[in-house]
């Protein structure tokens, strides 16, 4: 059989009894032939089957977990929509009993890396490191002129972001340690409110361009499928 043109080959077929029913996947992740057709932030019904081409990578999440599907063929969506028990040990977005690697939520600042942080509640906003085997001191100097200097103390990962440091969509800060050479840039985002669930903050971190916090979401969707 030849190949079809791509709009057919990376055509969604639809299995719904209505075609009013809400979407709740959604694709964090696209590479390939078809990523134009399956961009980040597109969402599909919970029930839906695409077919992909050779060479295509698409990561879908749902409320439940993350999977990679991997072209050419035709894959069925329905399972990673399902939000079973399994899948929500604990508040979405936390990190599971493996070693830590990452930082716990989603929401926290991982002061290591630069990049867009989206910020969906300032009152509980919290700043993590993944190394706690010693003191750190960090001097966080924002482009507006605020400067806050906090510290940690061994076997101490998180710290509560300074209270002197106005949470505001657009403002940068950079991040100075005693520990690391490299200095990190952070640019908040704001959110007008916290996302209810896993789809829902995916949309918004693609939106914002918050990829180090999609990433961790989809690495811990992920792990709570047992993949």
């Amino acid at each position: 059989m030849g190949l079809k043109p791509l709009a057919w080959t990376a055509a969604i077929a639809f299995g719904l009894a209505s075609t009013a029913e809400l979407a709740n996947v959604v694709v964090v992740k696209s590479l390939g032939p078809s990523s134009k057709a399956f961009p980040p932030g597109k969402t599909l019904p919970s029930a839906a089957k695409i077919t992909l081409q050779g060479g295509d990578v698409v990561t879908i999440l749902g409320p439940g977990t993350a999977q990679t599907f991997r072209g050419p063929g035709s894959f069925d969506t329905t399972q990673i929509s399902l939000d079973s028990a399994a899948s929500q040990r604990g508040r979405f977005g936390a990190l599971r009993t493996a070693p830590v690697e990452h930082s716990p939520s989603v929401w926290d600042i991982d002061v290591t890396q630069s990049g867009k942080v989206c910020v969906a509640d300032a009152k509980t906003l919290k700043l993590w490191r993944p190394d706690s085997d010693s003191d750190e001191s960090i001097e966080i100097r924002g482009s507006d002129g605020s400067v806050q200097k906090l510290s940690w103390a061994k076997g101490k990962a998180l710290a509560a972001w300074p209270t002197g440091l106005t949470v505001k969509t657009g403002v940068q800060y950079e991040v100075t340690s005693s520990d690391r050479p490299d200095k990190n840039n952070l640019e908040l985002v704001a959110l007008s409110s916290v996302p209810s669930d896993k789809v829902t903050t995916a949309q918004e971190l693609i939106r914002n361009g918050c990829q180090n916090q999609l990433d961790l979401l989809v690495t811990n969707a992920t792990k709570d499928s047992g993949q």
